[in-house]
């Protein structure tokens, strides 16, 4: 089959797939809040990735900025990663040159959290790509859907 009959081919499948419906899932938010955050990862570890960052270190890093001194179980309490993941993932921060740990003064078993120079300076970098990934996420929302999903979404709070 030439190569271009195959690709019609293969439009013709993706429009019949498009048609399929859904049943009971077009009544579920679970379902499209997936989808809706599937396609966000993607997009926010595509736009993070020339600065070697994903999804998951930048919320680290911006929570940090936000709470400077902050200890680990705090940041990851707040961000809903478990304690064993989240050192891993401070050891390669640290590791990265981005972040410091420092005894806390409040509690010495406990370590404070800080941003390096260099943390600083790739934050920045990270929340220019992330503001330019937000704007394509409320450009496929509308802007106006975008404000009223991140309103009823910010409000949601786990057990």
């Amino acid at each position: 089959m030439p190569k271009s009959e195959r690709a019609r081919a293969q439009r013709d499948v993706a429009r019949q797939d498009a048609r399929i419906g859904l049943g009971e899932l077009e009544s579920h938010l679970g379902y499209f809040v997936r989808r809706l955050q599937h396609w966000i990862f993607r997009d926010v570890n595509a736009a993070l990735a020339p600065i070697e960052l994903d999804v998951i270190l930048y919320s680290i890093l911006e929570t940090i900025a936000a709470n400077p001194g902050a200890t680990q179980i705090a940041v990851a309490g707040a961000l809903g990663i478990e304690r064993a993941r989240m050192v891993a993932l401070l050891d390669d921060l640290q590791q990265a040159g981005l972040i410091v740990r420092e005894r806390s003064e409040q509690d010495r078993r406990a370590h404070a959290l800080g941003l390096t120079p260099r943390g600083r300076m790739i934050l920045k970098k990270a929340n220019v790509a992330v503001a330019a990934h937000e704007k394509r996420v409320a450009r496929r929302l509308g802007a106006d859907n975008y404000r009223r999903a991140l309103t009823a979404l910010s409000q949601f709070e786990t057990d």
